[in-house]
């Protein structure tokens, strides 16, 4: 019985460039440089009875090249990591991804973006941020009119 696998585009496109690739290095010789990657950090997002956090991996980008935009339900995280010219050198595998990034996250419940915080520490940040207060309804009596 034959079974089925699950078509993978992607998976597809990526095997197709390799095979590019080995043909011409095959033909022409050397190396051939890969194709610039978009890139978009990690991200864990998990949640406690009072807080969201959100952590991604940025190994390499610095304090200065991060901006985050936080709102009741969403937050989007903006930043670059440069690549560090090397003269003189011959690289024989560059997989390391450089350039803008944006990812962005939506959230679950509500938060508060007045009270969010962030840190970065060994190339993760790491964003908290306070959901707001679930306001519980309330009963009202109703007036009659005479």
């Amino acid at each position: 019985m034959a079974q089925l696998r699950r078509w993978s585009p992607f998976a597809e496109m990526e095997a197709f460039r390799r095979e590019v690739d080995r043909l011409i290095r095959e033909i022409f010789g050397g190396e051939t440089r890969a194709a610039p990657r978009a890139w978009s950090p990690a991200v864990d997002v998990y949640e406690t009875p009072t807080h969201l956090t959100i952590q991604a991996e940025i190994p390499g980008v610095s304090r200065q090249d991060l901006q985050i935009d936080v709102s009741e339900d969403r937050v989007i995280i903006r930043g670059k990591r440069e690549s560090q010219p090397i003269e003189d050198k011959t690289y024989h595998i560059l997989e390391r991804t450089y350039g803008q990034f944006e990812r962005a996250v939506s959230l679950s419940a509500p938060v508060d973006a007045d009270r969010a915080e962030a840190t970065y520490k060994d190339g993760v940040l790491t964003i908290n941020l306070p959901k707001k207060e679930v306001r519980k309804a309330r009963r009202i009596a109703v007036q009659v009119q005479e």
